[in-house]
């Protein structure tokens, strides 16, 4: 999606894309020498709007887990942004998200702000923004363990990224994207930082059909709940476009 909005001076059209992976097998054994099933589902959809000054773009990411041995675990969110005079060096954005995350506990994550886009380069093949802005973010949290207790955090916050998209060839690209956000919790009485980053690798097999490859990292030096503070994932499929 990075790639839709950096790219092209055609406008008033729709583009979007959609992917899928599965992952099952029965490979482990607990304590009791019990075979241990294993589900995996990963499912994406992106959606985009080119007018020609704004871009309008939609994008979404789902993840299951379950073993015959523990419940299920399952994670998503949706982000909307809109590009407002997306042709020129300088241009605007508005953005919403709404995430949850079982798995860590965290019951909502909603942030809604806006901010400045720059043109760092842009040629046919290569691209750079930097992007930098304010968001509002509200999040619910569960603690782990039996404790049934939750903490609610509501914090204003910087967010800044810069991002990058690199034509390897006609079939290879590549896009990186990574955010720096910050804010003062009066509460707590100090700051909250998250940096997380995204990699993600596209190899077309058709012009319809390619193979996805994507790695996500992400740290906070102080989470809500006592909880892993850098979480990554690798992640690989197929995305079918039109």
């Amino acid at each position: 999606m990075e790639k839709v909005r950096l790219s092209g001076d055609s406008a008033n059209y729709f583009l979007g894309s959609m992917g899928l992976s599965f992952n099952t097998n029965n490979r482990s054994i607990n304590d009791d020498g019990e075979t241990v099933s294993f589900i995996g589902l990963s499912a994406n959809s992106d959606f985009a709007y080119i007018s020609e000054k704004h871009s309008y773009l939609l994008i979404s990411e789902f993840h299951y887990n379950a073993t015959s041995d523990d419940p299920i675990n399952s994670s998503g969110y949706g982000h909307f942004r809109t590009n407002f005079l997306r042709k020129q060096s300088v241009s605007y954005e508005l953005f919403s998200q709404l995430q949850y995350d079982q798995g860590r506990g965290m019951q909502n994550r909603w942030l809604v702000g806006g901010g400045l886009r720059f043109r760092l380069k842009k040629t046919e093949k290569n691209s750079f923004y930097a992007g930098v802005g304010a968001m509002y973010e509200h999040e619910q949290w569960n603690y782990p363990g039996p404790r049934e207790d939750n903490e609610q955090l509501n914090i204003w916050k910087s967010s800044n990224y810069i991002s990058g998209r690199f034509q390897v060839n006609d079939h290879i690209h590549l896009n990186i994207i990574s955010y720096y956000q910050t804010g003062y919790d009066p509460e707590a009485e100090y700051f909250r930082h998250r940096i997380s980053g995204d990699l993600n690798l596209l190899v077309n097999v058709t012009s319809k059909l390619s193979l996805n490859t994507a790695v996500f990292a992400g740290y906070e030096n102080r989470p809500v709940v006592p909880i892993n503070k850098l979480v990554y994932s690798v992640t690989n499929g197929i995305i079918l476009s039109f």
